[in-house]
C-alpha cells in the first residue's frame, strides 16, 4: 500500500483563533523507517497575552548557550489509527497547550543577544510567537520495538525528535519545539526539544506536567501553582554572565571533538545504539550496603550516600570497564553532574522558579585502572560522594566559578577521555506524564548520543527504582551490558 499524504486520510484540521496549521506530505527516511510529516502546527498564548518585557538570561542560564538541547521522547500506547488522534485528541492537545503557554510564555518566545550588550542574552515574547508541533506518522517500525529497553539504533529513535533551526551564539533560537509521531493502531510518541539556556530539567517537567494536566482535564482547565518566572533573582554577586558566555563558547568548540576522537558520540549518531538498563531498589540497597561495608573496614569518613551516588558511581566502573581500561590502565576519567541549587542559594530560590538553577559538580581526576579494579566501584562512589559534600554552606557563585575552571582543566588536560556526565533525575519524575491515555511505556532521553552523557529516570515499575539510559558504539554497549549484568550477581 502507497504512503498517503495528510489531505488523502483525513480532512484539515479547524484551528482556533491563537493556532496555525498547514499540511505537508514532506518525508524523512532512515534506513527502511519512514517519517511521514502530516501536518505543521503553531500554537500561541491566548490572545489575552501581550508581548512582554524581553528577561536577561541569568549567569545560570548562560552556562548552557552553547547550544545545549534536551531532546526528550515520551512513548505511549494508543491502538487507534491515525483519524482517531485527529479527531478526538489533536484539538485538546493544542488548546491545553495554549492554555499552559500563559503561564510558562518564554517557552513560546525567543532567545536573542540583548542590544545592550554583546554578552548578554534575553528571552522575549512578543505577542503572536507560538511553539511549533509537528504531527507525523512512522512507517516501517514496530511501536513495541522501538519503544523497549533493548539495544535501538539512535538513529531511528532521533527522527522522532522534533527539529528546530539551527542557532548559535549570535543567532536567535527557540526556546521549544514539539513533534507527535503516531503509530498507526499501535502507540503514539510525544517528542520535545528544548533549548537548556531557558530552563533546567525541573522547570521543563514542570511545564510538560502542567501541560499534561491541562490535556486530560474534562474542562480544560489549568489548576496549577503558576512558575515563578522573574529571573532578577538569580543575582550574579561575582560577575560571572560574561564569563560563563566565553566558556560556553569554548566548551562548544573543544567538547565535540574530545567525545569523537574518545568515540563516545559519533557525527549524526552514526553507529551508536541506545540501550536501558535499571536497578531495582533491593539491588540499590545492596550496592549502598557494599560500599559502607566497605567504608567501615577501611576507617573511611562518612560521605554523601544516596541512590544517585551508588548508581552513577555502579554505571561509571561499567563504562570504563566496557571502554577496555584495565587495572593498569593510567589514563584518567572523571565524572560531573548538575546539582539542584534551589535551596542552596542565599536567600533559597523557590522551587516553582522557572529558569536554571543548577550547577556543576565533579570528582577529581581518577584513574581508569583504579575504577576498573576489584574496589572501583567502593572508589568511585565515595569520589562522587565527597564531591556532593563538598557543595555544603558555600556561595553558589564561586562555587559555579571554581566548577567552571575545574571543568575546563579537565577537559583540555584529560586526553581524549571526556567524564561521563548525568541528564535528568528520578525526581523529576517522567513517568507521571498523563497526557489523557494513561502514563508512557517508556521515556527516552536521546540529547546524550551528542554529550556522552547518562540518562536517569524513575523506575516505571518499582518504587524506589532507577532506569538508566546510554548511548554507545554498539559494541561498547554490549560490554557495557556484560559488565552491568555480571556485577549485580557479585553482590548477590
Amino acid at each position: 500500500m502507497p504512503l498517503l499524504s495528510y489531505e488523502s486520510i483525513i480532512p484539515q484540521q479547524q484551528v482556533s483563533q491563537h493556532s496555525s496549521s498547514s499540511s505537508s506530505s514532506k518525508t524523512v527516511i532512515s534506513m527502511a523507517a519512514v517519517i511521514r510529516v502530516l501536518q505543521e502546527i503553531h500554537v500561541s498564548p491566548p490572545p489575552s497575552l501581550p508581548s512582554q518585557d524581553p528577561q536577561p538570561l541569568s549567569f545560570l542560564d548562560s552556562v548552557w548557550l552553547r547550544g545545549a538541547r534536551v531532546e526528550r521522547l515520551f512513548f505511549y500506547d494508543y491502538p487507534h489509527p491515525i483519524s482517531h488522534f485527529i479527531d478526538n485528541h489533536l484539538p485538546a492537545f493544542t488548546e491545553s497547550l495554549s492554555l499552559t503557554l500563559l503561564h510558562f510564555h518564554p517557552l513560546a518566545g525567543t532567545i536573542r543577544r540583548s542590544p545592550l550588550s554583546d554578552y548578554q542574552f534575553e528571552i522575549a515574547y512578543t505577542e503572536g510567537d507560538f511553539v511549533g508541533i509537528t504531527i507525523a506518522e512512522f512507517v516501517g517500525e514496530d511501536f513495541q520495538n522501538i519503544s523497549g529497553h533493548h539495544l535501538r539504533d539512535l538513529n531511528k529513535l532521533r527522527l522522532l525528535v522534533p527539529k528546530p533551526p539551527k542557532s548559535s551564539l549570535d543567532g536567535e533560537a527557540p526556546p521549544l519545539s514539539v513533534q507527535v509521531t503516531l503509530f498507526p493502531n499501535q502507540g503514539l510518541c510525544i517528542g520535545f526539544t528544548v533549548n537548556h539556556a531557558v530552563c533546567d530539567g525541573s522547570g521543563s517537567m514542570r511545564f510538560i506536567r502542567s501541560w499534561a494536566a491541562a490535556c486530560r482535564s474534562a474542562e480544560g482547565e489549568l489548576d496549577i501553582s503558576p512558575p515563578l518566572l522573574d529571573r532578577s533573582i538569580v543575582v550574579d554577586s561575582r560577575g560571572l554572565g560574561r564569563k560563563t558566555i566565553d566558556i560556553a563558547r569554548k566548551i562548544r568548540e573543544i567538547y565535540p571533538e574530545k567525545l569523537k576522537k574518545q568515540g563516545t558520540v559519533k557525527s549524526s549518531s552514526a553507529g551508536l545504539v541506545s540501550g536501558t538498563y535499571t536497578l531495582g531498589k533491593d539491588q540499590i540497597a545492596r550496592l549502598k550496603k557494599q560500599v559502607q561495608r566497605k567504608t567501615v573496614e577501611e576507617g573511611t569518613p562518612p560521605f554523601h550516600m544516596s541512590t544517585f551516588v551508588v548508581t552513577c558511581a555502579y554505571v561509571l566502573r561499567c563504562v570504563v570497564k566496557a571502554r577496555g581500561y584495565d587495572d593498569d590502565d593510567d589514563r584518567c576519567v572523571f565524572f560531573s553532574c548538575a546539582v539542584d541549587w534551589r535551596q542552596r542559594m542565599m536567600p533559597p530560590i523557590p522551587s516553582n522558579y522557572f529558569g536554571n538553577c543548577v550547577g556543576p559538580c565533579s570528582t577529581g581526576l581518577l584513574k581508569a585502572g583504579k575504577i576498573s579494579g576489584k574496589d572501583g566501584f567502593g572508589v568511585a562512589a565515595m569520589e562522587i560522594g565527597r564531591s556532593i559534600d563538598e557543595l555544603k554552606g558555600k556561595d553558589v557563585a564561586v562555587l559555579l566559578q571554581t566548577a567552571i575552571d575545574k571543568f575546563m582543566e579537565r577537559v583540555e588536560s584529560v586526553d581524549d577521555t571526556p567524564p561521563l556526565s548525568v541528564a535528568g533525575s528520578p525526581k523529576l519524575r517522567v513517568y507521571e506524564t498523563d497526557f489523557g491515555w494513561g502514563r508512557p511505556g517508556k521515556v527516552e532521553v536521546t540529547s546524550i548520543g551528542d554529550t556522552g552523557a547518562m540518562s536517569l529516570a524513575e523506575s516505571r515499575e518499582e518504587e524506589g527504582g532507577v532506569e538508566i539510559g546510554l548511548a554507545l558504539p554498539e559494541e561498547v554497549m554490549e560490554e557495557f551490558g556484560k559488565h552491568f549484568a555480571g556485577g549485580l550477581l557479585d553482590i548477590f
